[in-house]
Protein backbone atom coordinates (compact mmCIF):
# COMPACT_ATOMS: atom_id res chain seq x y z
CA UNK A 1 0.00 0.00 0.00
CA UNK A 2 1.28 3.57 -0.83
CA UNK A 3 1.02 6.16 1.10
CA UNK A 4 0.41 8.86 -1.32
CA UNK A 5 -2.63 6.86 -2.66
CA UNK A 6 -5.45 8.84 -2.64
CA UNK A 7 -7.63 6.26 -1.60
CA UNK A 8 -6.11 5.46 1.50
CA UNK A 9 -6.37 9.09 2.42
CA UNK A 10 -9.89 9.27 1.99
CA UNK A 11 -10.46 6.01 3.48
CA UNK A 12 -8.88 7.25 6.60
CA UNK A 13 -10.73 10.77 6.18
CA UNK A 14 -13.90 8.80 6.63
CA UNK A 15 -12.98 6.55 9.37
CA UNK A 16 -11.92 9.58 11.83
CA UNK A 17 -14.63 11.55 11.11
CA UNK A 18 -17.10 8.49 11.73
CA UNK A 19 -14.46 7.71 15.05
CA UNK A 20 -15.97 11.15 16.40
CA UNK A 21 -19.51 11.29 14.78
CA UNK A 22 -21.12 9.27 17.79
CA UNK A 23 -19.02 11.50 20.69
CA UNK A 24 -20.44 14.92 18.98
CA UNK A 25 -23.35 13.77 18.52
CA UNK A 26 -23.92 12.52 22.62
CA UNK A 27 -21.88 16.15 23.13
CA UNK A 28 -24.68 17.89 21.06
CA UNK A 29 -27.29 16.18 23.09
CA UNK A 30 -25.71 17.14 26.69
CA UNK A 31 -25.27 14.01 27.84
CA UNK A 32 -21.97 12.49 29.11
CA UNK A 33 -19.47 11.45 26.59
CA UNK A 34 -16.97 9.29 28.55
CA UNK A 35 -19.26 5.70 27.60
CA UNK A 36 -19.42 6.90 24.24
CA UNK A 37 -15.45 8.33 24.06
CA UNK A 38 -14.46 4.89 25.14
CA UNK A 39 -16.35 2.62 22.91
CA UNK A 40 -15.35 4.34 20.25
CA UNK A 41 -11.78 4.30 21.32
CA UNK A 42 -12.17 0.80 21.55
CA UNK A 43 -13.85 -0.45 19.10
CA UNK A 44 -12.64 1.70 16.33
CA UNK A 45 -9.22 0.72 15.57
CA UNK A 46 -10.11 -2.79 15.70
CA UNK A 47 -12.51 -1.63 13.18
CA UNK A 48 -10.10 -0.19 11.19
CA UNK A 49 -7.33 -2.72 11.25
CA UNK A 50 -9.59 -4.93 9.59
CA UNK A 51 -10.25 -3.03 7.18
CA UNK A 52 -6.98 -2.14 5.95
CA UNK A 53 -5.94 -5.94 6.18
CA UNK A 54 -9.38 -6.77 3.96
CA UNK A 55 -8.71 -4.63 1.60
CA UNK A 56 -4.58 -6.00 1.44
CA UNK A 57 -6.09 -9.52 0.86
CA UNK A 58 -8.47 -8.23 -2.01
CA UNK A 59 -5.39 -6.59 -3.37
CA UNK A 60 -3.82 -10.11 -3.77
Amino acid sequence: MDLSDLQFWAFLAVVISGLFLPVMIVWWKGRPIIPIALLSLVFWPSALILALKLRRAQDR
